[in-house]
């Protein structure tokens, strides 16, 4: 027989963290990266001084020299400017004018020139004393700290390409980190909206079953209540149609009463009492006329000259019409 295969182990479960455990290892991670990046940061910042002092030392000698380089500049060109004015006017004028000028003019041009060159002297000679007053020791410290740098720079040149790509790494995990939590941030807004929308959701449906559960309780008791009447109804129904059967009956039994006492009351009241109330009538017993006929089918004698009709007052209306339609 052969060995039984072992079953391999089943795998660990996976590690899982709290947000307080996730909280405290960003807030580990933040604290050593800035301790590393302060303890860099801390052996540059000489260095970077001694830079700064001497590209400003540089950049205010470079402006200085600019400066005498323009004025010299412009003192030539506008002192050639000024002749060809000169020369010109001058062949224009008059030959004693012409003297007079040149004399005048060289005076003056000595006098200005005496004056010009002391005040530039003077301006020259504060500028300088200014200078050096200011960056005379400067001059010594940034000869000092080029000599340190260019041997740093010799030491620690490859260290700065290393920290130069750190550096950079550095700046993209931390862009990359913060894309990751400001979109953390927002999904963190989203769910807290949600799950206000949800609660409020819930508690409206509780809302709308418990109404819903009242609405039924009532629908349920008019449906008793609409039962009840309806069966009230159908027995007040039937009690009606035999009441009205019987009324009908009553009616009809009413009509022939009345219609054979009127015919009563007429026979008696035509019974033979003189010639001429029996020769207008064609037998015994039957009517003369259709008046006659009219008045005993509708009770009304008021338009016949009998002694009810004149009782009843003569020239009635001809309400009896209604009856023959």
């Amino acid at each position: 027989m052969g060995k039984k295969k072992k079953s391999s182990p089943a795998p660990p479960p996976p590690k899982t963290y709290t947000q307080a455990e996730v909280d405290k290892m960003k807030g580990d991670w933040q604290t050593a990266a800035d301790k590393g990046y302060d303890t860099r940061l801390a052996g540059q910042k000489t260095l970077w001084g001694a830079q700064e002092e001497a590209r400003k030392s540089q950049y205010m000698l470079d402006q200085r020299n600019l400066y005498s380089d323009k004025l010299a500049t412009a003192k030539t060109d506008w002192r050639t400017a000024a002749d060809a004015r000169y020369d010109a006017r001058l062949g224009e004028a008059r030959t004693g004018w012409h003297d007079i000028a040149e004399k005048n003019y060289a005076t003056r041009l000595d006098t200005a020139k005496t004056g010009w060159k002391g005040e530039e002297e003077k301006r020259t000679a504060s500028s300088q004393e200014a200078f050096n007053k200011k960056y005379g020791t400067l001059q010594g410290q940034y000869d000092t700290a080029q000599g340190q740098y260019e041997d740093l720079q010799g030491r620690y040149g490859q260290l700065d390409k290393d920290y130069l790509q750190s550096e950079n790494r550095y700046g993209v995990l931390k862009g990359k980190y913060g894309d990751l939590e400001g979109r953390y941030n927002t999904r963190g807004r989203e769910y807290d909206s949600l799950q206000g929308r949800y609660d409020k959701t819930f508690s409206d449906y509780g809302d709308l079953k418990g109404r819903y559960g009242d609405l039924e309780g009532q629908y349920n008791t008019r449906g008793r209540e609409y039962d009840s009447l309806k069966g009230k109804y159908d027995t007040r129904g039937s009690e009606y149609d035999d009441l009205s059967g019987r009324f009908e009956d009553k009616e009809r039994s009413l009509n022939r009463a009345n219609t054979d006492r009127r015919r009563q009351d007429y026979g008696s009241s035509q019974a033979p009492s003189g010639g001429s109330r029996s020769g207008s009538r064609t037998g015994s017993g039957g009517l003369s006329s259709d008046a006659e006929r009219r008045a005993l089918l509708t009770g009304d004698y008021s338009f016949l000259t009998t002694d009810k009709g004149r009782a009843r007052g003569q020239g009635g209306d001809d309400s009896w019409k209604r009856y023959l339609r």
